[in-house]
């Protein structure tokens, strides 16, 4: 079925139907925006950009990833079963691990620890609570900063003048004891609109010990409306405490937790994450003529990260040692940005210029200390680093119209310093480390309106990623650092075709990526070493495709919106050079195959089937046996019933099929994915 859907995007409009429609009065319940051309002061044009509308599928009561990223093309998804973080990863360009390699945003902002220094992604934003989400791919590294795969931009329900006071209390239970609630206050008094929301979920996980998890999240909005002006206010608070049981092992041996024995035991009984973060923002959006305005945005935000991780452990073995290590590690930033935007005319058409500046500033202390028992959770320091970031950013673009064709040239320049510093460390001498790179960064997006809903675009568009802290100074004493190591440079090329007409969207492209000088970890044990590993190409293809079937048979239509979707990523990608020639990277599945269809009745009922499917794969660039990841599909069954006005039953079946599988490995072994699990609440809107 996927394919066949598929091969209708290469089926001309005209086919379908002679009738053409704006993009912006397509009524017809839709899945996909597929692109935009700019939105506030951002100019997307010739960029390969995915909205996706989280409202018009089944409400997602918990984080699934899965759920939410299912009709997005080549997002693959490392699964971690107590939903402690998100852990994606595009096109094999990296560790899917706390999402190193992708920009995480909230309402425009960075929710990274530090998105240059150490982009981990400790924090992701509640899906519950998120009413859309972009993808850019490529080319974000103009807009938004250099990461390599480019960028999700998580957007908040936005909040308009007017309203009045509306609010929800919802509460939803599920397998292993899952326990979620998701209430909301919005409304507006003259010229303030606000929001205040809070979601909360607690479960025991699928372990019998130590996988319980609890994660609260509070966001305060508000945002006056004066004349020409916005201007935004904001709290993002976020605690949270994970149990970590450790991994499973790939065969049978000596004291080793092995996969598809029984998924109830865990290999760590006293491995403990625990992160905290809070953020105050605030942002004003001026309008100085018809044809102009500035967007500032100022935050500051403070993350602590704690964990304790018993000795003795290894890949998919019983954790036996009598100590434990345990990391505190705390991120204070204060940044800034601003942007411009101006619409002008010349050469006889009309045009956009925007530019802006980041500044981001950051200073990270971390602590380490070993402490008496497995289950410490203090003991002797033994290291403590400072560590600090210091980037100024300036960027421009400008699109260039010429009737159905536009161009949009640009640059990004980064000028990021670096600097870690050993204060106590069991090496000898105290290591210390500081750099500072200008790195400037180039696109070219061209885009041609082949009809008014059709279009091809072609991108050009430079990536970086620097050296991070744990690459220049590993934690890891054992673990050594080539001295010659260099940063990343990435080139992004995309050739496309995308569209909507009254019968379906469609989104088509080919890419071509050269990773230059790529880095990570070779060897194992005590003998990694952390180097350049070579270069690296990453080809293929992505096809997306959205049917709407009740509209092509007309008698269905007063039953309801019948919408059949389906996406395929094709990738080819390997190391061309280095010490891994002619290897995979980790993460690089050669295709992943999404589809499902989509029940729509008046937004009074929702159900929808989403199914996914992915090859076989490695979870390291070696490529070694222990890190294959077997082929694996799975089917998830949502469904939302609105009984009245104010309430709302929810259900949803995950992994409906039962399937047996894994998507994630790491050095303490396999993550056994969750079996079939399901959910079902109760929402009461007011």
């Amino acid at each position: 079925m996927i394919y066949a859907l598929l091969l209708v995007c290469l089926i001309p409009l005209n086919s379908f139907s002679q009738e053409i429609l704006e993009t912006v009065e397509v009524t017809e319940t839709s899945f996909f925006d597929f692109w935009e051309e700019d939105t506030d002061s951002k100019i997307f044009s010739g960029k390969k950009n995915t909205v996706t509308d989280l409202k018009k599928i089944p409400q997602l009561q918990t984080n699934n990833y899965r759920l939410a990223t299912s009709q997005t093309a080549g997002l693959l998804i490392s699964e971690v079963p107590n939903e402690s973080l998100a852990a994606i990863t595009y096109r094999g360009l990296g560790d899917p691990h706390e999402s190193f390699n992708i920009l995480l945003l909230q309402d425009g902002l960075p929710v990274a620890a530090d998105m240059y220094g150490y982009p981990a992604h400790y924090f992701s934003p509640a899906l519950p609570m998120m009413s859309k989400f972009q993808f850019v791919r490529g080319g974000a590294g103009l807009l938004y900063g250099p990461q390599p795969m480019g960028v999700i931009n998580y957007i908040s329900t936005p909040l308009v003048q007017g309203q009045p006071l509306s609010g929800k209390v919802a509460v939803t239970g599920g397998s292993f004891n899952l326990l979620t609630t998701n209430n909301a206050i919005y409304g507006s008094k003259g010229d303030n609109s606000y929001a205040i929301e809070y979601y909360r979920r607690q479960g025991d996980g699928p372990q019998k010990i130590n996988s319980n998890f609890e994660a609260d999240y509070l966001q305060i909005r508000n945002t006056t409306f004066k004349g020409r002006n916005k201007f935004k206010v904001a709290f993002n608070g976020y605690n949270s405490d994970h149990g970590e049981t450790g991994g499973f092992a790939k065969s049978p041996g000596a004291n080793r937790n092995v996969y598809g024995d029984d998924q109830d035991v865990a290999s760590k009984r006293h491995d403990r994450l625990k992160v905290s973060r809070a953020q105050i923002s605030t942002g004003v959006e001026h309008k100085i003529g018809d044809d102009s305005e500035v967007h500032v945005n100022l935050w500051v935000n403070a993350y602590r990260r704690y964990s304790k991780r018993q000795s003795g452990s290894g890949f998919g073995t019983f954790a036996t040692g009598a100590t434990n290590e345990i990391t505190t590690q705390q991120y204070y930033g204060y940044n800034g940005e601003a942007r411009y935007l101006r619409n002008y005319s010349a050469f006889g058409n009309k045009h956009t210029l925007t530019a802006g500046v980041l500044y981001f500033n950051l200073i990270s202390p971390i602590m380490v200390e070993t402490g008496a028992r497995a289950d410490s959770n203090h003991g002797t320091v033994t290291r403590r680093l400072e560590r600090t970031t210091h980037t100024n950013s300036f960027f421009v673009e400008n699109r260039f119209s010429f009737e159905r064709l536009i161009v949009t040239p640009g640059v990004r320049v980064e000028s990021i310093r670096q600097s870690i510093e050993e204060r106590k460390s069991p090496n000898s001498p105290l290591r210390d480390a500081e750099d500072t790179v200008n790195q400037p960064l180039f696109g070219l997006a061209v885009a041609y309106h082949t009809s008014d809903n059709s279009q091809v675009y072609a991108n050009i568009s430079e990536s970086y990623k620097p050296v991070t802290y744990a690459d220049a100074v590993p934690l890891n004493a054992s673990t050594t650092v080539s001295e010659d190591i260099d940063p990343s440079k990435i080139v992004n090329y995309e050739l496309g075709y995308r569209g909507q007409s009254p019968l379906m969207n469609w989104d088509a492209s080919a890419f071509y990526i050269y990773y230059g000088n790529k880095f990570g970890q070779v060897g194992t044990g005590s003998g990694i070493n952390i180097q350049n590993t070579g270069a690296g190409t990453h080809k293929g293809f992505d096809l997306s495709s959205e049917f709407k079937l009740s509209h092509l048979v007309q008698r269905l239509k007063p039953s309801g919106d019948f919408n059949l979707y389906g996406n395929i990523a094709v990738l080819d990608a390997k190391f061309t050079n280095g010490p891994l020639r002619d290897k995979n990277p980790q993460y690089a599945p050669k295709s992943i195959i999404r589809t499902g269809m989509i029940y729509n009745k008046e937004d009074k009922v929702k159900v929808a089937l989403m199914w996914v499917m992915v090859s076989s794969h490695f979870g390291d660039d070696n490529n070694t046996d222990n890190f294959e990841i077997p082929y694996y599909s799975v089917l998830d069954l949502t469904a939302d019933w609105n009984i009245s006005k104010s309430w709302m039953a929810s259900l949803g079946i995950n992994n409906l099929l039962d399937r047996e599988y894994y998507s994630r490995v790491r050095a303490d072994g396999i993550a056994w994915a969750l079996g079939r699990n399901v959910y079902a609440g109760a929402t009461y809107n007011f």
